[in-house]
């Protein structure tokens, strides 16, 4: 088993073309623990099409690839990547059962596809403590593969894993998370205050600026911090952080 999410990037697999059908064959499929991974009950009205419930889980995840756009599907365009996704009752589980199950088809158009569709159900401005959680939620299957999004706009050769422990903790500690997300929009000295504190920012923003007249946010993201955004860089507004990221990398020509 690994993690949906690591140091090293989105589990991805490698998956047949797919007709936009859950009872049709050839879905890569793999079970989630614990189980189910709670969502936002919100998601069965957008994903599932269902009146929502009280608690909504996640047991397991189907992966196709398609060269057409699917009819009836949820479309998730984040940042540069295009999925489909449905949410379907699920029949089977790996782990005790704490909700309604269901499995979350995810369907890509490219072959290699990825699980950060699971992630993008939860918004961590809203839902910090469901968005955490799915980062540490562990895939039973092998993992063949893994994908950093920044990677696809920068040069990702000098790329740096050495504070992985602490990039991890950020992004699955519901608090820590929810900070990170807002200083990706809002850089308010209130906002930059928690982050300094948080140890997602580096220049304590309390502190009298050494030039009165700057009114540009002080400071930037720490390494951990810039790392963990680089982990979810199509899901922000990657063009307005980048200048903030504390990270040796070159924008791809």
């Amino acid at each position: 088993m690994r993690h949906v999410l690591s140091p090293k990037g989105w589990a991805t697999f490698v998956v047949n073309e797919v007709e936009p059908d859950p009872k049709a064959g050839d879905w890569a499929k793999a079970g989630l623990m614990p189980s189910p991974v709670l969502v936002p009950p919100a998601r069965l009205a957008d994903v599932a099409g269902l009146c929502a419930e009280e608690r909504l889980g996640v047991t397991s995840v189907a992966l196709g690839y398609t060269k057409r756009e699917p009819k009836n599907w949820f479309e998730m365009v984040l940042g540069w990547k295009r999925y489909w996704v449905r949410l379907v009752p699920d029949w089977s589980a790996s782990a005790p059962l704490s909700a309604s199950a269901h499995r979350l088809y995810v369907m890509c158009t490219e072959r290699m596809c990825d699980l950060s569709p699971l992630f993008a159900l939860a918004d961590p401005l809203t839902w910090p403590k469901y968005a955490a959680r799915i980062v540490r939620t562990y895939v039973t299957a092998d993992v063949p593969n893994r994908w950093i999004p920044i990677c696809d706009k920068v040069d990702c050769s000098n790329f740096g894993l050495g504070v992985g422990t602490e990039v991890m903790d950020i992004l699955s500690t519901p608090r820590r998370l929810y900070y990170l997300f807002k200083l990706a929009y809002d850089k308010s000295k209130d906002t930059r205050i928690m982050g300094y504190r948080l140890g997602l920012w580096t220049v304590d923003p309390s502190r009298p600026p050494t030039n009165p007249d700057d009114m540009e946010p002080r400071g930037g993201f720490t390494l951990a911090a810039s790392i963990a955004l680089s982990l979810v860089a199509h899901v922000i507004p990657l063009e307005e952080v980048m200048r903030y990221l504390r990270l040796r990398i070159k924008t791809l020509s």
